[in-house]
């Protein structure tokens, strides 16, 4: 049995509280503030803060003995968390924590176990969370580290007093800390909101739904959807699709760690049921040097283990904790038989482009033929014609010479006449004249195949349209909510688009 853990505001944790402006910048020839350092013993080691406020150098703590500096962690702020033995192995460990020094963000927490030498068994992004809590929820062995993931803080027009953390369970495997979260469906439930009511915060009830997903009850989650008041129920029908896809990865994101991969690879994924239904998988690509590799995780007698390689891209941007490649997993469509397949975006040859692909434990198949790829085709578009018309603001620093210009332009054209054959399938009245040349953001999270027959096929998802004009100053610009809905047949020819549809896609928790 587990101990239950204090409710869902334990995970409201202390926020650090900064003043809103930092001190002017000190002339050059100033002395900088004298940096205080102190010790403090955990096991066998001495911990070395040395601080100095917000100022350079950055803060460090270090772990030291016998004069030998063995790991130190430095940020704008440090501190040490606790020191106690969470892996029940006599030795203790130590929580170091990092901060850089923001209203409420970010907090990265580093746990030690203090060996010789010292083994790291965790490094995690705490984002507003100001500590790893121990407690011992499955009744034995070593304790678990309860922590917070914070993907919906700011989400879908909430603020971020509203925002509310998902609760997170590490577990002690393999010699390392992991997420496990979906093995403690009780831990989750129990930090539920007892009873939502029309002034229960938006965060509250946005958790409640998004948790019964992550313990497996998208039944029971859909029913709590039909209770809530009238606001909450619309604002989550509007905004269901995303927070699915958004879910789609949680407590799975390091199953690549169980399988052996090492914990300082950077890595990302989607979760889903690609070799059959009702099976829980990870589709991740995990990063080593200048390439990542793609495989499939599965779950095999309590373990978690690794298929063959399905694919290896080149990694755009090195980095310790970010990985950027050019071909990324981006949703999972589930068909008609239970399975789920892949959309990807693709951008290895300069252009973009979505391709659908179908996996199997040991095979990576392109869908050309299928009305997912026909739909990726339409998608890609769209996309690819919004990010040049974005990107064509005239405010840049410096200026854009006319030879520039002109390349901008002519990029919006080759996109424009390539977008340009889908609008005669374009079934809007309202928009049949859409300024192709001015769309500015066309972009989406999740998609769904809400009729997947033989001969038959219908894809719906949401997404943000908006369009450029003189004023705009930025390729980022704000637009409104739509449902594209894109019908499709099957003929002679293969399948194809027989109509699509933009409709406005109402249910704001707060209205403009």
């Amino acid at each position: 049995m587990f101990t239950a853990p204090p409710p869902r505001s334990w995970l409201l944790l202390t926020l650090a509280l900064l003043p809103l402006t930092l001190p002017a910048a000190r002339a050059q020839d100033e002395p900088r503030a004298p940096v205080k350092t102190s010790t403090q013993t955990c096991g066998a080691y001495t911990l070395r803060l040395a601080e100095n406020g917000f100022d350079d150098p950055e803060d460090r703590v270090s772990l030291v003995r016998g004069g030998a500096t063995y790991a130190s962690v430095s940020d704008t702020a440090v501190s040490v968390d606790w020191c106690r033995d969470v892996t029940g192995d006599g030795v203790p460990e130590v929580l170091l924590a990092g901060f850089s020094g923001g209203a409420h963000c970010c907090f990265t927490h580093t746990l030690y176990s203090l060996t010789t030498p010292p083994r790291k068994l965790l490094t995690y992004f705490s984002a507003h969370s100001d500590t790893l809590t121990p407690r011992q929820l499955d009744g034995k062995g070593p304790l678990e580290l309860l922590a917070a993931d914070w993907r919906f803080a700011y989400a879908y027009g909430l603020s971020f007093a509203e925002s509310i953390p998902l609760p997170v369970v590490l577990s002690y495997s393999g010699g390392q800390y992991v997420d496990n979260s979906r093995a403690f469906p009780g831990v989750l439930r129990g930090l539920m909101t007892k009873t939502v009511t029309d002034k229960t915060g938006g965060g509250e009830v946005l958790a409640d739904y998004a948790t019964l997903l992550a313990i497996g009850k998208p039944g029971e989650a859909q029913a709590f959807v039909q209770k809530l008041p009238a606001r909450f129920r619309t604002w989550l029908g509007n905004y269901g699709p995303d927070i699915r896809r958004a879910m789609n990865d949680y407590g799975l994101s390091d199953w690549p760690l169980r399988a052996g991969v090492p914990f300082s690879a950077p890595r990302r994924g989607l979760g889903g049921s690609f070799s059959g239904p009702g099976v829980r998988e990870y589709l991740g690509l995990v990063g080593g040097g200048a390439q990542a590799t793609l495989r499939l995780y599965r779950a095999q007698g309590g373990q978690i283990v690794a298929g063959p390689p399905l694919m290896t891209v080149p990694a755009r941007q090195v980095e310790p904790d970010y990985l950027d490649t050019a071909w990324v997993p981006l949703a999972t469509v589930r068909r008609a038989g239970g399975r789920d397949d892949v959309l990807v975006r693709d951008e290895r040859s300069g252009g973009m482009r979505y391709v659908a692909y179908r996996v199997s434990p040991t095979r990576l198949t392109e869908l050309t033929d299928d009305p997912l790829a026909v739909t990726a085709g339409l998608l890609g578009d769209l996309n690819t014609l919004a990010k040049h018309v974005g990107a064509s603001y005239t405010q840049t620093t410096p200026p854009r010479t006319a030879a520039q210009k002109a390349e901008v332009q002519r990029r919006i054209d080759v996109a424009a006449a390539r977008a340009k054959p889908w609008l005669a399938t374009l079934d809007s009245p309202e928009l049949k004249n859409l300024p192709l040349e001015r769309l500015g953001n066309f972009t989406f999270d999740s998609l769904d195949l809400t009729v997947d027959r033989a001969d038959q096929a219908q894809v719906a998802l949401p997404v943000t349209l908006s369009f450029a004009d003189d004023k705009t100053n930025s390729e980022y610009i704000d637009g409104d909510r739509y449902t594209l809905t894109v019908n499709l047949q099957r003929g002679a020819q293969g399948w194809a688009v027989q109509s699509w549809t933009l409709s406005p896609r109402k249910g704001e928790l707060y209205e403009d």
